[in-house]
């Protein structure tokens, strides 16, 4: 576990503190620190992929209860590190995890950090466990209890057919109807990727491709479809082999 943190304080000794108190903690890893909430504002993304926002409140310009509604959504974890006691019901209202009255001892720090680690590690592992979980499919068979339990890592490609859809896998082909939309849906943790309107394959499973000829590794042959190449190609893009030698 690595959380990427940032702290915006108006005080630079109240960042010290912070800093120092992140690194002495196993799990945290400072990203950026700021003095102005203004700054923090316009330069915070999304796209940073924040774990903790530490934050102070009683700040110049934009106080940290303000700051917050506007970037709260761009981190996990939001966290209120102030001297004043009074503004706890405000920073409910905006979803804080935690509430870290200056001045703040490492023991103090440690105590309110360490909650939200073992909430990470608890997920993470209900991840797992969940990933476990869909490492089969189970399908309807042609009768009320008849169901077919289906190993992920064994299907090659998926086929859609009117108002049912077949998956064919190393060994044998199912039928049940669902739709191609529904069976990508329970598939997007996986590594398949669709590549016309009819079929869903196995990334596992492309053997060769031959411009907007896909063969699998079973031989069958499936043209990419228009509105699909693009993705499609980023994809063997990001996978291919490539030398840093010049040409």
């Amino acid at each position: 576990m690595n959380l990427k943190c940032v702290v915006i304080d108006d005080e630079q000794h109240a960042i010290e503190v912070l800093t120092d108190h992140i690194a002495e903690m196993p799990g945290l890893n400072l990203f950026k620190t700021f003095t102005s909430p203004i700054q923090a504002l316009t330069e915070i993304s999304t796209d940073d992929e924040i774990d903790l926002l530490f934050m102070d409140i009683d700040m110049p310009g934009i106080n940290g209860i303000e700051l917050a509604k506007n970037i709260r959504e761009k981190a996990k974890y939001l966290i209120f590190t102030t001297a004043h006691p009074d503004y706890a019901l405000q920073a409910f209202d905006v979803q804080s995890d935690q509430y870290l009255l200056k001045p703040i001892s490492f023991a103090k720090f440690a105590l309110g950090i360490d909650r939200i680690l073992k909430k990470e590690a608890n997920n993470s592992k209900n991840a797992t466990k969940d990933a476990d979980q869909v490492a089969a499919l189970y399908i309807k068979g042609d009768h009320k209890y008849a169901f077919s339990n289906i190993a992920i890592d064994e299907i090659l490609y998926i086929k859609a057919l009117q108002n049912y859809i077949q998956i064919i896998t190393k060994g044998e082909t199912h039928t049940t109807y669902l739709t191609l939309k529904e069976i990508e849906k329970a598939l997007e943790t996986h590594a398949f990727i669709r590549v016309n309107k009819s079929n869903i394959v196995a990334k596992s499973a492309i053997k060769k491709v031959d411009g907007n000829i896909i063969r699998l590794v079973n031989n069958e042959m499936i043209q990419i479809g228009e509105g699909y190449k693009e993705a499609f190609f980023a994809y063997v893009q990001n996978s291919l082999l490539k030398s840093n030698r010049s040409q």
